[in-house]
């Protein structure tokens, strides 16, 4: 951890990227590098925020309470591309609708609440990236709240994944079957069988502690929701890394299943 980041440190969070560099100068000194282990809670539910937290790498999960039971489902998940305790933005005094546990173990940089609010106030474009990204988080949580409603377990099971992958460096993505049927609030043994299916399609690849990512494009044809919407507008960008494997694939030569191959992937994965 240290109090404050050098000259020639490298930002790696999208949101901060976008900034001009006067902004980012000014800010530097009231960032601290800290890093984030699976389980953590960052900010408690019903709680106000002490500190905002710029992801560099990982993923932290905003995770709802379900009934009061202790247990709960994920509404959103945030990567490099945005920030964790957003709604501060809305006041020092306001209080988070979820938990935001960090699911995949990564570095942050932190900053106190009344400093950013503080530089908000001094730096008009600081103000706008991060009400964009607060925003796209809304966006967001009202997507996924529509897919929990209406799609099938293996077609939200193929849209986590997918939002996963384009959070992460590769396509090998650290999660284990319990955390993530605890993300899409089902029981485990479900899980299982929908990670079994998708990989007998071949579309995944599981291993303890891990599943890989083998086929994006048969994945998004199993999630209804082939596009998957950019959920990140901060500078004009989208979530970064999905967006750089789309780049690189389209300057290769064409590997994406055709919409019978889709297809018939996807009658695989539902009678299995």
């Amino acid at each position: 951890m240290r109090a404050s980041l050098w000259p020639s440190y490298a930002f790696e969070n999208r949101l901060l990227q976008s900034l001009p560099a006067d902004v980012l100068q000014a800010l530097r000194p009231s960032l601290t590098s800290v890093r984030m282990v699976t389980g953590q809670v960052l900010i408690e539910r019903g709680e106000a925020p002490e500190h905002v937290y710029f992801l560099e790498d990982g993923i932290v999960a905003l995770v709802a309470d379900i009934g009061g039971s202790g247990t709960g489902v994920q509404v959103a998940m945030i990567g490099r591309e945005g920030m964790v305790g957003g709604l501060a933005l809305l006041g020092a005094d306001a209080l988070s609708f979820a938990r935001s546990m960090c699911l995949i173990p990564g570095a942050a940089l932190r900053i106190s609440v009344a400093k950013l609010l503080a530089f908000l106030e001094q730096h008009s474009s600081l103000r706008e990236a991060c009400t964009s990204h607060v925003a796209s988080l809304v966006r967001q949580t009202m997507q996924n709240a529509a897919c929990n409603a209406g799609n099938t377990l293996a077609e939200r099971c193929a849209r986590w994944l997918l939002m996963a992958h384009e959070r992460v460096d590769g396509d090998e993505i650290r999660i284990t079957h319990e955390a993530l049927a605890m993300m899409l609030g089902v029981r485990r043994a479900g899980v299982t069988v929908v990670a079994a299916s998708l990989q007998l399609a071949g579309l995944i690849k599981v291993n303890r502690g891990r599943i890989t990512v083998l086929d994006r494009a048969g994945l998004a044809a199993i999630s209804r929701d082939p596009a998957l919407i950019p959920e990140s507008h901060t500078g004009g960008g989208e979530v970064q890394n999905g967006q750089a494997r789309a780049d690189q694939r389209a300057a290769s030569p064409p590997t994406v299943a055709s919409s019978q191959q889709a297809s018939s992937q996807q009658d695989r994965v539902f009678a299995a």
